[in-house]
């Protein structure tokens, strides 16, 4: 079942939002018990078996946090350290078995030599984000930082449908605490809930969606060796980019939504991520639940910038070659993970290079911000070409035809170019063609660079009773202006509801 389908809008969120009503005039259990009822229903419909993987990793976790509680010991002891390597050990196991034992099947066969088959298990849904909540919830709970409160509780907070397939990678710190509260949903909370929710499928549903067919065609065909030329795959790599975007951005705002439907804020995961003036700050935009992840769990363990600059590189390349492999079993993950250590550790050593000197005041003014953003957006696009490519020479098509190198193919004739014959002559295979994906491609930059984004969306319903909302998109519109913003959802949501027959699953439920 998913957000964007039929069942799930029509059925399955109607109904928890009749029950929740229902249930909210008695105690907090009831809500606990009622929303792990529907979680537990939300994830069985995408199989029982992967239900029941995630059920025993619940509960063989629930008994190491119980066992790391143990009073009397200070966390530095070796039995507990042992005792929490065991647990980490248990919640990675699956997910290499899972995720990269085909992988790395492959790796030995090329390395040793042997032949022999080997049939791949399934990838079960949200591993790579219920595995970071759990294994962040161990640690909590071996650092004394919080305490196992109950077997249901921490059920609830592990499989709770809204996050547990993509995200955001929550702490308990932030959930929990909510948990004790729940209740229904104020009329602002509820409002704010359906706005985002809107607003994400239309992301998904309109604009990723609609993206996805030029992508695939262009990276299909590069991976096939079909000719391509370069406007064709700088096109193909804009649609990804913006695809990706609006598919996993769209999937966390209607998380937000639900979040806010049932009286939850979910931490943001994006904060206009294009906008980056670098790739430091790229990294505090995008993913931003998965960046904290990274840095708590691996950077600053490794040592962080403690021990000098060339260990904090160090650190900050091996963190993100960690982070690249998470995503998928592939050496197109690795080397786009390598990539982004790489220009990170290069953006940090210039920080540290022009601090403090003149040359700081004039990287921060606006023609050179400008600069670095545009810059910093051709990095990252270039980097999604790695990310989405299948294999390493189907990115090497791309970036050969986008360059022009000399192997390229589908090179264009020159010559004078008008109207439909010019278009045809610079994208000649097809796979990009007509005015649509120019159109959504313009509608996605307006989106991404001139729109308020999530996050200041967010900060409306969290300042609830502050005063009167700063923001242009408030939720507190009356009179014309209110009708208004409520026609613009009611369109967003029509148009989605009628393009819902792609049955199209987001793309970060492979990774």
């Amino acid at each position: 079942m998913l957000f964007t389908s039929y069942s799930f809008l029509f059925l399955f969120l109607p109904l928890l939002l009749l029950v929740w009503r229902l249930a909210a005039t008695g105690a907090p259990s009831f809500l606990h018990l009622v929303l792990l009822l529907f979680s537990a229903v939300f994830y069985v419909l995408w199989g029982p078996a992967f239900f029941l993987l995630l059920a025993a990793l619940v509960a063989v976790n629930y008994a190491f946090g119980l066992a790391l509680a143990q009073p009397g010991e200070r966390s530095g002891r070796p039995g507990r350290r042992g005792l929490l390597a065991l647990a980490l050990c248990v919640n990675i196991a699956p997910l290499i078995w899972f995720k990269y034992s085909d992988f790395l099947a492959q790796v030995f066969m090329q390395v040793s030599g042997w032949e022999f088959s080997f049939t791949p298990p399934p990838l079960p849904v949200g591993i790579s984000f219920y595995t970071f909540i759990q294994i962040a919830w161990l640690v909590g709970v071996y650092r004394r930082q919080i305490a196992p409160e109950g077997a249901l509780r921490h059920a609830l907070f592990v499989s709770c449908f809204p996050y547990v397939m993509s995200g955001p990678i929550v702490r308990y710190e932030q959930i929990g605490p909510q948990f004790d509260a729940l209740g229904m949903a104020t009329s602002r909370q509820l409002g704010m809930g359906v706005a985002l929710f809107v607003m994400g499928m239309a992301k998904k549903v309109l604009l990723a969606d609609s993206l996805a067919p030029y992508a695939n065609a262009v990276f299909n065909a590069a991976e096939r060796g079909f000719p391509l030329s370069g406007a064709e795959a700088w096109a193909g790599s804009f649609c990804y980019t913006f695809q990706l975007y609006f598919d996993f951005s769209g999937y966390t705002d209607m998380a937000l939504g639900i979040g806010l439907m049932l009286g939850l804020n979910l931490p943001e995961n994006f904060n206009s991520p294009y906008k980056s003036t670098g790739i430091v700050d790229f990294w505090r935009r995008w993913h931003i639940s998965l960046g904290a992840w990274l840095r708590d769990f691996l950077y600053i363990p490794l040592g962080g910038s403690r021990a000098g600059r060339l260990r904090q590189y160090r650190n900050l390349f091996l963190t993100m070659l960690i982070g690249g492999a998470w995503h998928g079993a592939g050496w197109t993950f690795i080397l786009w993970g390598a990539l982004h250590g790489f220009m990170l550790t290069v953006n940090h050593w210039f920080r540290a290079l022009v601090k403090g000197s003149a040359g700081e005041m004039f990287m921060n003014s606006a023609p050179m911000r400008f600069l670095c953003a545009t810059l910093t957006f051709f990095c990252i696009n270039w980097c999604w070409v790695i990310f989405r490519a299948q294999t390493l020479d189907g990115a090497r098509r791309v970036f050969e035809a986008m360059f022009g190198l000399p192997d390229a193919a589908g090179a264009v004739d020159g010559g004078p170019l008008n109207g439909a014959v010019g278009m045809a002559r610079i994208m000649p295979n097809g796979y990009v063609a007509g005015w649509e994906p120019v159109a959504l491609l313009l509608i996605g930059a307006f989106v991404v660079w001139c729109l308020p984004n999530c996050r200041q969306l967010m900060q409306d319903c969290r300042e609830e009773g502050a005063g009167e909302s700063r923001l242009p998109l408030s939720f507190g519109f009356v009179g014309m202006r209110g009708l208004l913003w409520a026609l613009f959802l009611a369109v967003l949501a029509g148009l989605s509801l009628l393009m819902l027959s792609r049955k199209a699953v987001f793309l970060y439920f492979q990774f």
